[in-house]
């Protein structure tokens, strides 16, 4: 995929359907006061912030954390906000991308990597470098627990989003959203003993056009413009705006979406 550039304030207002489901996520990641956890693609760091309290990174004891979180993502945006917003003893965040995961820490420093929201935006190609610096990463016995895109994620609004794209010479669908076999084969590979690997339906709740069209700015329309050429990007995303939301509007007058989640819990042996 082309570098997709993200803006780190529009995200930050536009992650609530992420953040319903955290709960989730974090009820079987293996956190514990004092660990160390690694927030792979943290964004706006609010899902991080959450984790450095659970492992009390923002508490000394002994004149040192209790916990240690760092968060890593491509976009200087999202660094910035989560720096400016979630300052805590303990809590760190860098910028990096995912593939280079091997070359930013030094191998065995973390308990648990978490990733959400972030791994579909890796090509099918890059998936096995990223795959094998989260297992670098870990310890002996670490969890590595992941969220992300998997088969039939926005399978009707990618449809419409598809054929808008087409008449600007843009990509289809630039995500890479796996089976259950296909990434169950991929953690295998990287070394991992998977316990759950599992596609999970969720409908997330986008009630009004405000909502819908936050997440496509924030969240969307980013891996679409840059397969489309400058001049016809301001073009693009209007066409999208004035067309799609009427489209995709259910009956009951939500603009819900549906989406189908890869559910991962691997450990490094």
């Amino acid at each position: 995929m082309t570098e997709v550039v993200f803006d780190g304030e529009l995200y930050a207002a536009n992650t609530a359907h992420h953040r319903g489901y955290d709960g989730m996520v974090l009820a079987d990641a293996g956190l514990r006061p004092g660990a160390h956890v690694l927030d792979l693609g943290c964004g706006s760091g609010d899902l991080t912030a959450t984790v450095a309290r659970i492992v009390g990174a923002d508490t000394m004891v002994g004149g040192r954390t209790g916990g240690y979180v760092m968060g890593i993502d491509s976009s200087e945006t999202q660094i910035e906000y989560a720096r400016r917003h979630h300052a805590a003893v303990g809590l760190d965040f860098r910028p990096g991308r995912a593939r280079d995961l091997a070359s930013l820490v030094p191998p065995g420093s973390f308990d648990v990597v978490i990733s959400v929201a972030m791994l579909h935006w890796v090509p099918r190609e890059d998936q096995p470098r990223v795959l094998a610096g989260v297992h670098s990463a870990l310890r002996p016995g670490g969890t590595f627990r992941a969220d992300l895109g998997g088969r039939g994620q926005i399978e009707g609004t990618r449809v419409l989003l598809d054929q808008i794209s087409r008449r600007y010479d843009g990509a289809e669908s630039p995500w890479f959203f796996p089976d259950e076999e296909e990434y169950r084969a991929l953690l295998v590979a990287a070394g991992f003993v998977v316990n759950r690997a599992r596609l999970v339906s969720q409908r997330r709740s986008m009630p009004g056009r405000a909502e819908l069209e936050g997440w496509l700015r924030s969240q969307v329309l980013p891996a679409y413009l840059p397969t489309i050429a400058p001049q016809d990007r301001d073009d693009f995303v209007a066409e999208v705006l004035a067309t799609l939301p009427e489209r995709v509007r259910r009956p009951a007058g939500s603009y819900d979406q549906d989406f189908i989640r890869m559910d991962v819990v691997a450990i490094r042996p």
